[in-house]
């Protein structure tokens, strides 16, 4: 293959976005009809393809078939540092009946690729293919090895690629300083990639750096942490609880982690920074303004007006009778308010709205 895919390839590690433009003109060159990027030990959390296949790719991750996805494991198995075949992973028997093959791939005119694993410096895998059409047949041993001779290319790009990811996540950790806030970036998985010197000051009283996942020692805190990231993980947007109460030993609430997304474009494939923990830590009992606790909890407007008046002493009667609303409607809301506050009583739910506030300026600097 000519110098031109080299210096693609090169200028694609210092710009991500020019991945779906390599992938195509790389796949076009080898008669192929479209190429493709995923992670594989992040659960497949981030992809990106080229034009032609981009939506195949996108409705195989979305309803799952990278979980049972044989041609990967296969490949992993024999830990070849090189192109592979599905010629070289399956026989033709096999190919017939393997259901990734049957059931998603042959419907999509899809069926024959070159791939390769590049184990990345995070500890992921990438998983690089290129696709031909099932009429076209398999990928001649000639252009498996011209596409061998560009992996070594392939591979240091990647890498780049995976350090720029690195140094943003610092990055990112460190801003979040200024607010006065202890904060970690997380991977797709939950682990912590990076925290400022406020985050490190609640580790490992509040916070456990674990090797899977970032844990939160108080125990109830830490499994609606795991579900948000489970959630997270698979796309999810609505019905989960993002903000919740974290308590001592004794049970009092001593601050509000928050777990906020970060949603980037296809080309963020290497980017480390998947979403982001910040702690809030609890003071004195003055119930913040609704605009406040909208933002803290992912309330509605009407949830967090409702959930002001409850902090400010006001019963359920009458809010019903001062917002104008059913009485129902209001415990409807406050259904709402539990499940994303992670509490399922109301006056444990006084006690948490009583307690947050957001540090001063002058805090932020002790």
């Amino acid at each position: 293959m000519s110098e031109q895919f080299i210096d693609q390839i090169y200028e694609a590690s210092f710009a991500p976005e020019k991945w779906p433009e390599l992938l195509a003109d790389l796949s076009q060159a080898v008669d192929g009809k479209g190429g493709c990027l995923f992670t594989l030990t992040r659960g497949a959390a981030a992809h990106v393809g080229s034009e032609a296949i981009a939506a195949d790719l996108e409705e195989f991750m979305r309803d799952g078939w990278v979980t049972i996805n044989t041609r990967t494991t296969r490949a992993e198995a024999l830990a070849h540092p090189g192109f592979l075949t599905d010629l070289d992973l399956y026989s033709v028997s096999e190919l017939a009946t393997e259901p990734i093959y049957r059931d998603f791939l042959h419907p999509r005119d899809l069926g024959w690729a070159a791939g390769t694993l590049i184990p990345l410096p995070t500890g992921d895998l990438l998983a690089f293919s290129v696709e031909r059409s099932t009429a076209r047949g398999p990928f001649e041993r000639a252009h498996v090895e011209a596409l061998d001779r560009l992996r070594p290319h392939i591979v240091r790009a990647a890498v780049v690629c995976t350090r720029i990811g690195l140094d943003k996540a610092q990055a990112g950790a460190g801003a979040l300083e200024a607010l006065g806030l202890p904060a970690a970036v997380l991977g797709a998985n939950g682990q912590m990639v990076a925290c400022n010197r406020l985050m490190e000051g609640l580790i490992p009283g509040t916070i456990r750096d674990r090797t899977g996942r970032i844990q939160i020692v108080d125990r109830k805190a830490d499994s609606l942490l795991a579900g948000a990231l489970s959630a997270l993980a698979f796309g999810a947007r609505q019905g989960i609880a993002q903000s919740f109460p974290v308590a001592d030993g004794t049970g009092r609430p001593t601050g509000v982690v928050h777990l906020l997304p970060v949603r980037g474009a296809a080309h963020d494939l290497f980017s480390q920074i998947h979403s982001i923990l910040v702690v809030t830590p609890l003071a004195a009992p003055v119930a913040p303004p609704p605009g406040i606790l909208q933002a803290m909890f992912d309330l509605t407007p009407s949830e967090a007006r409702i959930a002001s008046a409850l902090a400010a002493g006001r019963s359920i009667d009458t809010i019903s009778r001062e917002f104008g609303v059913a009485r129902e409607t209001v415990r409807s809301h406050l259904r709402s308010i539990f499940a994303k506050s992670g509490v399922s009583k109301q006056s444990a739910l006084v006690r948490l709205l009583l307690s947050v506030t957001l540090p001063s300026a002058a805090d932020a600097g002790d």
